[in-house]
């Protein structure tokens, strides 16, 4: 289910939305609601806000990156650029490669400084 609301989220960020509220999963509900309360993302338009959930789920549950990464990849979006992302810095961090960990992490802030100070808050 989650590589396929990735992918969702790319490529149909209201369509996803509109699934992530009917679906009914507990455990999507809950994360869905402390995104949206949570999101400080900037985006000129607020329709594609959706895309940016992927990135931020991964810094907020790292241990659905193994399912996530399943993730086909979608149209090369700023949002799934910044999930990529995520999950190449979470991969650096296990493997303590702190020089390319701290080239990612600029591109992280240049890409969306939003969720690069979401992700270094849990650093």
């Amino acid at each position: 289910m989650w590589p396929l609301l990735a992918e969702l989220a790319w490529l149909a960020p209201a369509r996803f939305a509109q699934c992530a509220r009917t679906l009914g999963d507990p455990l999507l509900d809950r994360l869905v609601r402390r995104w949206e309360s949570e999101c400080e993302v900037d985006v000129d338009d607020i329709t594609e806000l959706p895309a940016w959930f992927p990135a931020w789920l991964l810094n907020d549950q790292p241990a659905l990156l193994p399912r996530l990464r399943q993730a086909e990849p979608g149209q090369g979006c700023d949002a799934e650029r910044a999930f990529r992302l995520m999950g190449e810095l979470l991969g650096l961090e296990r493997q303590g490669r702190h020089a390319d960990l701290i080239e990612g992490r600029k591109r992280l802030r240049d890409l969306q400084p939003a969720l690069y100070a979401a992700y270094m808050g849990t650093r």
